[in-house]
């Protein structure tokens, strides 16, 4: 992590002069192996953005991924939350990811309408739950907390390709296809955090965990622009 820190300030501050490419993107990650034998067919929906260098006089570009997505959402509505207290109350509870990785492409010499390339990963993926109590969705949170978080190493590989979108725009259409994988890491899927009411109704109940164990394996399909900077 200090070394992408370190690549950030590098770019930031214009110690390299040469090309740079900057992008947002969007991907959707499919469970697949391990993550969907554990957790079922989960979906993760996630937005990228990232930067790479233009290696001169080689077809190599290097840069820096950052990315957020969400891999489940539940929404309770109880009146059992607090003792003495039997308004109904909105439990929302999200669990999240949050990746950062360095990145390696390679470009063939192929030429003519798009360019296709390989790409690799290579960094950690961080997964967590947080539940917010609040009176209606607008409102202020009564309560709110962190259930479980947990890093773990990961990777990606696969390819894609850049779609010029004119010498006036500067940047292209960048559709990809990447597999990735990561350590073993516990981690919430929705339905796996139940709340259980004291029976005596004497004190406020408590949270009953559920949780999972396994790499987080997705094929992520995934569609982007990008813009070069000189």
């Amino acid at each position: 992590m200090k070394k992408l820190l370190i690549f950030v300030f590098l770019i930031s501050n214009g110690a390299l002069a040469q090309e740079f490419l900057w992008g947002l993107q969007y991907k959707h990650g499919v469970a697949v192996q391990d993550f969907k034998a554990e957790s079922g067919n989960v979906q993760v929906p996630e937005f990228v953005f990232f930067s790479t260098y233009q290696v001169p006089k080689l077809p190599i570009e290097i840069g820096l991924s950052l990315g957020y997505g969400i891999y489940g959402t539940e929404l309770e509505k109880r009146r059992d939350l607090y003792v003495g207290f039997n308004d109904e109350l909105r439990l929302r509870r999200n669990n999240n990811l949050i990746t950062a990785a360095g990145m390696f492409r390679f470009f063939p010499q192929v030429y003519g309408k798009a360019f296709p390339f390989f790409e690799a990963q290579l960094g950690a993926v961080y997964a967590y739950s947080r539940f917010k109590i609040r009176e209606t969705a607008t409102t202020e949170p009564i309560e709110e907390g962190r259930d479980m978080g947990n890093w773990a190493r990961m990777n990606q590989l696969g390819g894609g390709l850049l779609i010029p979108l004119g010498k006036s725009m500067n940047g292209n259409l960048e559709i990809k296809l990447m597999y990735q994988n990561t350590g073993r890491l516990e981690y919430l899927t929705k339905g796996d955090v139940r709340f259980r009411p004291d029976p005596d109704g004497r004190v406020n109940g408590e949270f009953e965990y559920f949780s999972r164990k396994s790499s987080l394996n997705m094929i992520q399909p995934s569609i982007g622009i990008t813009f070069y900077i000189e």
